[in-house]
């Protein structure tokens, strides 16, 4: 254990290095954001290890580590940014894209899955509303100073990926108990469930969330080193509080920044400094979480080579559902009052990148779970040419949004 400790310092010290290599490289080569980048070393360190002799430790996802460690810090370092004022414009169009949108995809892919793959009806739903969860984080970051995506464009683009990992999660959730527990499938008791899990977890959010808020005004103090204990104790007491309850633990984290920052303080050195704190926190926990997918893609992939067949459909799967089911519902998603443009439908169609969570919430599936192997292997496959193959194209559609 002893000489474990060493290596370990070692090797945070080189990858503290290896991030400001590739800060450096995608700032002087803009076709990819740092964070993807990342991803493409996560690959190349997979490789090397899973097929040489180079004595490197394999790295691999523990879906425990990224539901628990870093989505909760993920998901309100991208909340905290938000002012519920300033995101009412978008609430209903997020909502209906996090909530309905996802059902729909869901209906698309495992649709596709039971038809053509004869996959059984409840794993191939399962698999649909798994592989549903976006990440726009690879896209997000060609939105940085860009006038030509407007304020509330990223906001519905980053809202709408919050909900619907929450709407993910806790319908994933429901699925794996239909799957997995011998109990009979009870549609009262199942919608009853559902909504609990939801508004329990916006309601206690919120509670917690006003209340570290009262917290710092009996203080009477602002200073960031105490906000900054304040609210990460808020984000992973919020997530553990919602869990405990059987609750969603990414709404309640969601609900929780949203009521915490509803009225933020006037601009102060301290905001700013705590502001900081979390944009670096916010940067590292993405760095090592993409950086831990593409170290895992060799060695989770390595028993679940797909045909021809199940890459083609696969990808297919990938660009078709989301492309439906936005479509779908683009009639009546309104942003202030005014219809989606056809540059806002496709911007909020191509930075639905898939993420690690869908990865991870395969994972917590059982070992003896007969479709696994075939769902990490397509969602692997997705889930790459998504973060690879997204961002260029979005960058396309913001260049024609400023024509």
């Amino acid at each position: 254990m002893t000489e474990s400790v060493p290596a370990l310092v070692t090797y945070a010290a080189l990858g503290w290095v290896a991030l400001n290599v590739i800060f450096y490289i995608s700032e002087r080569w803009m076709v990819f954001s740092d964070i993807i980048w990342i991803l493409l070393a996560g690959l190349l360190y997979g490789w090397v290890a899973s097929s040489s002799n180079a004595g490197l430790p394999e790295l691999v996802l523990n879906p425990e580590i990224v539901l628990f460690v870093f989505v909760p810090l993920l998901i309100f370092a991208s909340t905290k940014k938000m002012c519920l004022f300033h995101f009412r414009p978008i609430l209903l169009p997020a909502m209906l894209a996090g909530t309905l949108g996802i059902i729909i995809s869901m209906l698309v892919i495992g649709g596709a899955l039971y038809l053509l793959l004869g996959v059984e009806w409840l794993p191939a739903l399962l698999f649909g509303v798994i592989i549903s969860a976006t990440d726009p984080l690879a896209v997000s970051a060609l939105f940085k100073g860009n006038e030509a995506v407007t304020e509330n464009q990223k906001l519905l683009i980053e809202g709408e990926s919050i909900l619907n990992d929450g709407f993910v999660v806790t319908v994933a959730g429901i699925l794996a108990l239909l799957i997995f527990s011998d109990e009979s499938f009870d549609a009262l008791q199942t919608g009853f469930s559902f909504v609990t899990h939801i508004f329990g977890a916006l309601i206690s959010g919120a509670v917690l969330g006003r209340v570290a808020r009262w917290v710092l005004k009996l203080m009477h103090t602002s200073h960031y080193i105490l906000t900054t204990n304040i609210t990460l104790a808020l984000a992973y007491g919020s997530f553990a509080l919602a869990e405990f309850l059987h609750f969603s633990g990414i709404l309640a984290v969601f609900a929780a920044a949203l009521a915490y920052g509803y009225k933020p303080d006037h601009d102060s050195k301290n905001r700013e400094s705590e502001e900081k704190v979390w944009e670096y926190l916010d940067y590292a926990a993405n760095a090592l979480l993409f950086f831990l997918l593409g170290t895992s893609y060799f060695t989770l992939t390595s028993d679940s080579t797909l045909p021809v067949l199940y890459t083609v459909l696969a990808l297919a799967l990938l660009f078709a559902a989301r492309f439906i089911a936005l479509g779908a519902l683009k009639p009546v998603m309104r942003v202030e009052r005014e219809p989606l443009t056809m540059n806002e439908f496709w911007l909020l169609n191509f930075s639905g990148a898939r993420g690690a969570v869908s990865v991870a919430l395969i994972l917590l599936l059982p070992s003896t779970f007969e479709y696994q192997s075939l769902f990490l292997g397509m969602a692997f496959l997705m889930i790459l040419v998504s973060l690879i193959v997204y961002p260029l194209i979005t960058v396309k559609i913001i260049k024609r949004m400023t024509e």
